[in-house]
Parts: C-alpha cells; sequence; structure tokens
C-alpha cells in the first residue's frame, strides 16, 4: 500500500502477512527503509500521537503498546490498571525522546562521551515481527549513529505479555571484528503514589548518590522524601515495588548488574508526585561486547502479584 496521511491509515491484522512498503515519516525513495523481502504478521496501527507507528499487544486482560521510535513500550495495562508511566511533557513527534513507558539508555547510561543515555531511545528501530502477544524490533546502525559511536552492532528487542506480565528481552550483537563496551538501561516510569512508594530488595547492596557524589550501603526498603538520583551495584533478580493504593510491582532481570533508582521530586512539579523510575541497569562497570563467544543471560519469571515487569538481558557475542 502507499502511504497516506498520518491518521488515514489503520492496520488490525492480527494473523495475516503483508509487506510494509511505506513507513511514517521515511523516505519513499530510500531502498535502506523499504525491506519489501520480509512477511510480517502485524496487530499494527499508526497512532494519532504524531503518527507514528505503534504496535499494540494483548494477552488476556492485559494490554501493551510499544513505539518503533525509540523502542519504547509506553504502556502495560494490567486488569484496567496502566503499570506504566508517561510524563504530561512526553513529545511524539521525533524531536526528543518519548518521555516515559520503557525507554533504552544505550549505548551509554547518562552523560559520558556522547549524548546523555546514548541514542537508541531518539532513533527508529525496525519491526521485524509481530505477533497477537509478542513483537519484536532491532536497531543497526545508520550515519546518526555511527557519527557518535562507530561500532558495528545488532541490537533486538522482544516485548511480548505472558502469563501476565510484561517480558522486555534484549540482545545486544556484536557484528564488528574488535571488542566493544556499553552501559545502559532499561529507564522504566512506573505508575506510583510518590509518598507510597518503597523499593524493596536492596538491602545490603552498595549504593551511589549521584546528586550527593556519596557511597553508602542500603539498610532499609527506599522511600521517595526528596530528589534520589541513585544506583545500587550488584542488585539482586528480583526487586519488590510498592506504588500505593496496594498495588505493587515485582521487577525481576538477568545479566543487569545494577539497579536505578529516580524521582526529579520537585524538578517536575507537575508529575513528580505520579511516577517512579526503578530501572535494571549496567552502568556501575562497562559491559565488554568481545567476538569469538557468545554469552547468555536467563531470567527469573515473576511470581503473582498486581503486576509484573520482567527485563531480560542477552549479550551476544559473534563468533569470528
Amino acid at each position: 500500500f502507499k502511504q497516506k496521511t498520518a491518521y488515514e491509515i489503520s492496520l488490525g491484522l492480527v494473523g495475516s502477512e503483508m509487506c510494509i512498503r511505506d513507513r511514517c515519516n521515511r523516505n519513499p525513495d530510500d531502498d535502506d527503509d523499504n525491506d519489501l523481502t520480509t512477511p510480517l504478521s502485524l496487530s499494527l496501527i499508526l497512532s494519532l500521537k504524531g503518527g507514528l507507528e505503534m504496535v499494540t499487544l494483548k494477552s488476556g486482560t492485559s494490554t501493551a503498546e510499544v513505539y518503533l521510535f525509540g523502542g519504547v513500550v509506553t504502556s502495560f495495562t494490567k486488569s484496567g490498571r496502566d503499570v506504566l508511566y508517561v510524563r504530561p511533557d512526553a513529545i511524539f513527534d521525533k524531536s526528543k525522546p518519548i518521555s516515559g513507558g520503557v525507554p533504552h539508555c544505550w549505548p551509554q547510561f547518562g552523560p559520558g562521551e556522547i549524548q546523555v543515555h546514548g541514542f537508541a531511545r531518539n532513533v527508529d528501530w525496525t519491526l521485524v515481527s509481530s505477533g497477537e502477544d509478542t513483537m519484536t524490533m532491532k536497531l543497526t546502525p545508520n550515519e546518526y549513529t555511527k557519527a557518535m559511536w562507530d561500532k558495528e552492532f545488532e541490537v533486538v528487542e522482544t516485548v511480548s505479555i505472558k502469563d501476565d506480565a510484561l517480558t522486555c528481552e534484549l540482545a545486544v550483537t556484536n557484528k564488528g571484528s574488535e571488542p566493544f563496551t556499553f552501559t545502559g538501561s532499561f529507564h522504566t516510569y512506573f505508575a506510583a503514589d510518590i509518598d507510597a512508594v518503597q523499593v524493596k530488595g536492596l538491602e545490603g547492596c552498595e549504593s551511589f548518590d549521584r546528586l550527593k557524589e556519596e557511597s553508602g550501603k542500603v539498610s532499609a526498603p527506599i522511600t521517595c522524601k526528596g530528589p534520589i538520583d541513585s544506583l545500587y551495584k550488584n542488585a539482586p533478580a528480583q526487586i519488590d515495588l510498592d506504588v500505593g493504593g496496594g498495588n505493587s510491582v515485582k521487577i525481576t532481570g538477568a545479566g543487569w548488574k545494577d539497579a536505578v533508582v529516580w524521582t526529579p521530586w520537585t524538578d517536575m512539579e507537575a508529575c513528580y508526585k505520579e511516577f517512579v523510575c526503578v530501572e535494571n541497569a549496567s552502568c556501575a562497570e562497562p559491559v565488554t561486547v568481545a567476538p569469538g563467544a557468545t554469552d547468555s543471560y536467563t531470567h527469573l519469571r515473576a511470581h503473582e502479584t498486581e503486576a509484573d515487569i520482567v527485563c531480560r538481558l542477552l549479550l551476544e557475542k559473534k563468533k569470528g
């Protein structure tokens, strides 16, 4: 089909196969953006927010929304409650990353040699496949990424809803002949009553307060009484998050070495009381992805709770 205006196309083709010839906001004359060889099983609509491509997933009473711009999950609704949070200042026009949901910090967490939090959250990902309850997308180098980070890579993320839990699995493949390193996180925004937030499971972890530049050790559940931007080293596989109203989230992950908790507090006066960020991360020390070997990291699926978020990181090192 030929591209119409952003609001004229609405696809709901679960189980149907088709090829997408013209994607929104891409040049139809650019051969790199028009792969007609791979049929996709799609559950795809075009969002009314800026006409960005969005994949919708559904399983039982749970639904999720995933934008290809930034490869970001913006909604995970379970039994009518959205577990995730999108800030009111979020913009859906590609002028900046989408502020909320489960955005990527990759290949750099925080400030450093390239732009803050890297580039994965503000470039288009390519849809690989999509079904009713699962989708896969990938990110590969382009001129924009190469200008700041000249590595040969492929990042593949699979987002799925299984047993009413949201699962995000990330695979980082070194496509080059030399090792490279990265830091990163799933910078997850959880809908929460900030006064009721308790982050449990990090007791005993070494911490680093990025605001005060002070090291410490966690001795009790983390509560939010002011701004927090802290790193917790060697985090456990499971973190429990109380979000208020009797609701809680079990966050499980493997491969990620650390965790991060962030609340901007009154720096975001309009919305800080409505969310907290609890992140699966590897940022205390860089992760090395070397050619010639493959490392796989398994994940622990969360048990019963009001909502589950399962994050998994796979590091795949290209065999020579």
